[in-house]
């Protein structure tokens, strides 16, 4: 799982694929990050109106790419498939 900024200020967390053949970056599953003041985050779904298939972005649009931090990725997967990690893991 990465943690995406795009050109647009977006932060996106998601699964990623690097195709350096084609030259795009597909993303899979992608959660929309929002800032909800006060060190709060809010997630929804990114591109809503979607399919939600894999969504294949220009590299000129991706400014940075890490790992997200534990919690975060915690967070996203009991969003995504209702399964609790407990925290360490």
């Amino acid at each position: 799982m990465k943690l995406i900024r795009l050109s647009t200020g977006e932060e996106i967390i998601c699964k990623v694929e690097i195709d350096d053949e084609i030259g795009a970056i597909t993303v899979t599953d992608p959660i929309l990050l929002i800032p909800a003041g006060e060190g709060k985050i809010g997630m929804t779904n990114f591109l809503p109106y979607g399919k939600g298939k894999p969504i294949t972005i220009n590299p000129a649009h991706v400014m940075f790419m890490t790992e997200p931090n534990d919690d975060l990725e915690r967070q996203v997967i009991k969003m995504t498939s209702g399964i609790e990690l407990p925290p360490g893991v």
